[in-house]
């Protein structure tokens, strides 16, 4: 277990770490699934909320996302550590494009139900756990270990780039061509990753006379995960935040109940935070490698929560979108370094697992929390459960950072 410093590499050009060709291809494919992706989360929350107008069955997608991200995580970290990655996410790929087209034609054919988009939210969420883990885990075998670092970084800044385009292209496809052709394009927006896969060649750096079974492997990874308190205090933190200020989900509500916009203007809202947090990825790469890692995780999350409270309570359509752009650029900041820390802290041999379990928190108590702040919200309003959620974050921010000594003696 690591206690005192971490080793890090000296920072490297973003440019010469796409140059890699294999890394290059696959970040540039994955890119445009990515955004395909998230048009498609743009219209399953419109289509939800114009279907049950409706914030708890709003906040249920979330719910569908996160259930299969907990089941099925550990197996797909077990087959990512095990099984020919690139092949691995070859099948993850054609199937997430069937389910999209899947749901295009459900709604064109006007046969779709709100029961179709949860069931196949829940189909996508996973075969999401099978992709993720091996997508992640593959980074170190296309890139040279100096290299790393940034190529995490990039990672990053691949999702926040797709959350910033997505969203916006989504309100536009919407406004334009309406709910079909927006599963329609992201159905093809996988075309470019599987063929990208068909042509990488890996370096496969894994022991593979290595045997135990699938419960042990699974035990490894769990308890390099649970033995190592500075990744789980790190983990909790971000998860528990993001739980209780899942104000994402809310968005449509924010949109058009309370700030009056349309489609355009949820697609501007959900946008500002990845314009943020491009913002945030850059300031982190051209700082290379910060001292101080943990106490700078703690200082933006504090003030992330606070920003959420700001948030709920703004009408004003201009300072709401300062708000999430900050909330963008402090979650952008905060994750690159958890996840470059977490990353050069695992054995080759245990990234998948690991990862798969660190999607769990980083990704399925955000889900989950969707659910939560949806059903407060019917209770006390969406600004209400976003403002009690940052008052509960914030307060959780404090006691980790108090308990867990070693968040704050992350110096490498």
């Amino acid at each position: 277990m690591l206690v005192g410093k971490i080793p890090m590499e000296s920072p490297v050009r973003f440019w010469k770490v796409l140059a890699q060709r294999d890394f290059g291809l696959f970040w540039v494919s994955l890119l445009v699934s990515a955004v395909g992706d998230q048009i498609s989360n743009v219209t399953i929350a419109w289509q939800v909320y114009e279907i049950t107008n409706s914030p708890f069955q709003l906040g249920l997608i979330g719910l569908f996302r996160a259930l299969p991200l907990i089941v099925f995580s550990l197996t797909g970290g077990l087959l990512a550590d095990r099984w020919d990655r690139r092949r691995l996410l070859m099948v993850t790929q054609s199937l997430a494009m069937i389910l999209a087209a899947l749901l295009g034609v459900l709604t064109q054919t006007g046969h779709v139900q709100v029961w179709h988009i949860y069931t196949i939210t829940f189909f996508a969420g996973a075969v999401n756990t099978f992709d993720l883990p091996a997508r992640t885990a593959m980074i170190p075998n296309l890139v040279p270990r100096e290299q790393l670092t940034t190529a995490f970084a990039l990672n990053v800044t691949l999702r926040q780039t797709a959350t910033l385009v997505g969203p916006f292209l989504g309100g536009i496809t919407l406004a334009v061509v309406g709910f079909s052709w927006a599963y329609y394009i992201n159905s093809l927006s996988f075309v470019g990753v599987i063929v990208c896969l068909m042509f990488m060649r890996i370096r496969d750096g894994r022991d593979a006379s290595k045997k135990e079974s699938a419960f042990q492997s699974i035990r490894e990874g769990f308890s390099f995960v649970w033995g190592n308190s500075m990744i789980m205090g790190l983990l909790v933190m971000d998860t528990c935040v993001n739980f209780f200020g899942a104000y994402k989900a809310m968005m449509p509500v924010f949109a058009r109940d309370l700030l009056g916009v349309g489609p355009g203007g949820l697609g501007m809202l959900l946008g500002a935070p990845a314009v943020g947090a491009l913002v945030g990825s850059g300031v982190v790469m051209g700082l290379g490698n910060p001292r101080g890692k943990g106490r700078l995780i703690v200082f933006v999350t504090l003030i992330y929560t606070i920003g959420l409270i700001l948030f709920a309570l703004s009408r004003s359509f201009t300072f709401s979108l300062i708000v999430a752009f900050s909330l963008g650029a402090l979650d952008a900041v905060g994750e690159t370094l958890r996840m470059t820390v977490i990353q050069l802290t695992v054995p080759d041999h245990l990234r998948g697992r690991v990862q798969s379990l660190v999607y769990v928190f980083v990704f399925g108590g955000p889900l989950i929390g969707q659910a939560q702040v949806g059903a407060l919200a019917s209770l006390l309003g969406a600004p209400g459960a976003i403002i009690l959620g940052g008052l509960v974050g914030s307060g959780i921010v404090g006691l980790m950072a108090k308990r867990v000594s070693q968040l704050r003696q992350i110096e490498a």
